[in-house]
């Protein structure tokens, strides 16, 4: 908590114990975790011969056992609609808690107008009191999404998030540990995602090789799956409605079976399209690679065993074999792992 906005309180509160017992003072640091700046804040107010116990020993006893670990690649600038879907599609009706790097970036996802979700922001920048009257409002379901910088990462207990999501992977697999741990408290379970990029695929490999998990790679949700999501949280909210109020709407219900010949199935699927606001237009293709709209991802692969096949070659394949149609119009072409082909947008 140091590093994220409290250390001057710490230094009042060391400075003034030190004032008052003197030489004499016995100083006992406790943390879940250990990273650089904490080893800093020790060295700085600690004897030099301080004795560091460590009782998990190896990082990989310090993740939370029931957490699925997912990672996304996703370029930046489309990572604030491709949180939108994520956020549909894995957010459900619980909790869901998203970290930034920055200040800044968690103020731009709270002036989003791809978020359709209630959120509040919590950061280093807003006054503690502020703070803690946004964790009650968390905790009592008055808002569903929590965009945190790290202030929310260490020491807080919050019952019942489903969900953690990374704007990006942090530095220090440490930090991945305590994020993640937000969720699958008490013996529940739940779902970290991490959107990463090209760039930042090492922290992700760093991630796993330390934590000693695999982080799953999905795909970006695509717009059938934000629309099943959106079916299945009416069919959630459905559960509220109360008997006493259904014959008001068995006339219009009626009406509405009538004009689609008798397909009830028809007709309650036309009445969860409008209730979910997906109905006025047909959907269209999205990058499985980039999530930009009105691209056609396609995987093209070797025709026999042992063949191999990268993003160069490919293009190179499709060049040749077909100039002036598919090959002109590829935007972005990446390989499958091990030269097993490549992925491709139009």
């Amino acid at each position: 908590m140091l590093k994220l906005g409290f250390k001057e309180d710490i230094e009042k509160i060391l400075y003034n114990v030190k004032k008052q017992c003197g030489k004499d003072l016995q100083i006992c640091l406790f943390s879940a975790t250990v990273p650089s700046w904490v080893r800093m804040v020790a060295k700085e107010h600690m004897r030099p011969n301080c004795q560091v116990v460590d009782l998990a020993l190896d990082l990989k006893n310090k993740t939370a056992k029931k957490v699925e670990h997912l990672a996304i690649n996703c370029p930046f600038y489309n990572r604030m609609a491709a949180l939108a879907d994520v956020l549909s599609c894995y957010g459900g009706t619980g909790k869901t808690i998203v970290f930034t790097q920055t200040k800044a970036d968690a103020n731009s996802l709270l002036l989003s107008d791809k978020i359709k979700q209630d959120i509040e922001v919590m950061h280093g920048d807003i006054a503690q009191n502020q703070r803690e009257v946004t964790m009650k409002r968390f905790k009592e379901n008055k808002f569903k999404v929590l965009v945190a910088t790290d202030v929310a990462s260490r020491g807080l207990d919050i019952p019942n998030v489903d969900l953690v999501i990374q704007i990006e992977p942090p530095k220090e697999v440490e930090t991945y540990i305590h994020r993640s741990g937000r969720t699958a408290r008490a013996g529940a379970s739940g779902v970290c995602i991490t959107f990463y990029t090209a760039k930042t695929q090492f922290l992700i490999d760093q991630i796993e090789s330390q934590a000693g998990i695999v982080l799953k790679k999905i795909g970006i949700p695509q717009p059938e799956d934000v629309l099943r999501a959106s079916a299945c949280g009416i069919l959630t909210n459905l559960e509220m409605v109360k008997d006493e109020v259904l014959p008001n709407f068995e006339k219009a219900a009626k009406k509405l079976i009538e004009q689609e010949k008798g397909d009830s199935l028809k007709a309650v699927s036309k009445c969860l399209a409008y209730i979910s606001g997906h109905y006025k237009s047909a959907l269209e293709n999205k990058s499985l690679i980039t999530g930009t709209e009105k691209q056609l991802t396609m995987k093209m692969t070797p025709t026999s065993s042992g063949s191999r096949l990268n993003a160069n070659s490919a293009k190179a394949l499709l060049d040749r074999w077909w100039a002036g149609r598919i090959a002109d119009s590829i935007r972005t072409i990446r390989s499958i792992k091990n030269n097993g082909g490549a992925v491709f947008d139009i």
